[in-house]
């Protein structure tokens, strides 16, 4: 075995370890909703943030694509509030797998990647670096000028549009966990919950390989078993790598200020639009 490939290994074997607190509970951040034909979907309302709000409800929501959302759940998230979703994936993921959607709803495709060639990429990348591609991709959603354009935009909506929002990828594992960590970074959470609500997903996605991830397994066979595994797992390592990536620009937060642009206006009108005190908050 390959020393990147063991290493992955690692990490996808400890991920419950290293997502679990002293008392032993895997803590739940964001809220999950149990929608028949979408996976992955968690509600980030009643995160709390370091200066004591709380996350609005139905304001923020992530998930795994829509293609297969039932009437039943579209109804449910317009119960909710989502106005606006925002599409990560390529064209070519989007051909594959449509999204459903209401009429009145805003659709964004907003791709942190370049779609040109990727199904090629990936298979490069998981030929070049056995185990560690999805690890590896992690600090081009920091580096990439598509990834920071992307975020820019997302951020422009976050920021002018009404309603809530639901962002997605495919499995709402990667590009999603990436805006997911963002955002909570501008609404001031943290990074311990930005950490723990990416490791969450573990719980909530749905191990099936999606059709890009199964043409490579198609394509590799049983050497890459590792390799596809790392689409199906939120390990550490890579929001660690996707964190890490920042420390150039001061974390997070100087990230976004520096790379998207983000003004201290930008920022207390995303925590005024997004966050409550906590005695607002929705009793059960």
């Amino acid at each position: 075995m390959q020393g990147n490939e063991a290493h992955i290994i690692r990490q996808i074997n400890h991920v419950e370890f290293e997502n679990e607190h002293e008392d032993g509970d895997w803590p739940i951040v964001s809220q999950p909703l149990e929608l028949e034909g979408v996976g992955n979907v968690r509600d980030m309302g009643g995160i709390p943030t370091q200066d004591g709000r709380r996350i609005r409800p139905g304001m923020l929501l992530r998930s795994a694509d829509l293609h297969k959302a039932t009437d039943a759940d579209l109804a449910t998230l317009d119960r909710l509030g989502v106005r606006n979703i925002i599409d990560l994936r390529t064209r070519q993921e989007r051909h594959m797998e449509e999204d459903r959607l209401l009429p009145d709803w805003r659709y964004f495709p907003i791709p942190v990647f370049d779609e040109g060639g990727e199904l090629g990429k990936q298979l490069r990348g998981l030929i070049a670096e056995p185990g560690m591609f999805i690890e590896s991709l992690y600090p081009q959603m920091i580096d990439a000028p598509m990834a920071v354009s992307c975020w820019k935009d997302c951020f422009g909506h976050l920021l002018d549009d009404g309603g809530g929002t639901l962002w997605h990828c495919t499995q709402g594992k990667d590009r999603t966990g990436a805006l997911a960590a963002l955002v909570l970074a501008s609404l001031g959470v943290d990074e311990t919950l930005i950490i723990d609500d990416y490791l969450e997903t573990n719980r909530f996605m749905p191990h099936t390989s999606s059709k890009l991830a199964q043409k490579l397994e198609s394509i590799l066979g049983a050497r890459v078993d590792g390799d596809i595994n790392q689409f199906l797992t939120a390990a550490p390592a890579y929001i660690h790598a996707f964190i890490g990536a920042t420390t150039r620009y001061g974390g997070l937060v100087g990230f976004l200020r520096t790379k998207v642009g983000l003004s201290e206006t930008d920022f207390e009108r995303l925590r005024e639009r997004y966050t409550c005190d906590a005695s607002d908050m929705p009793r059960d």
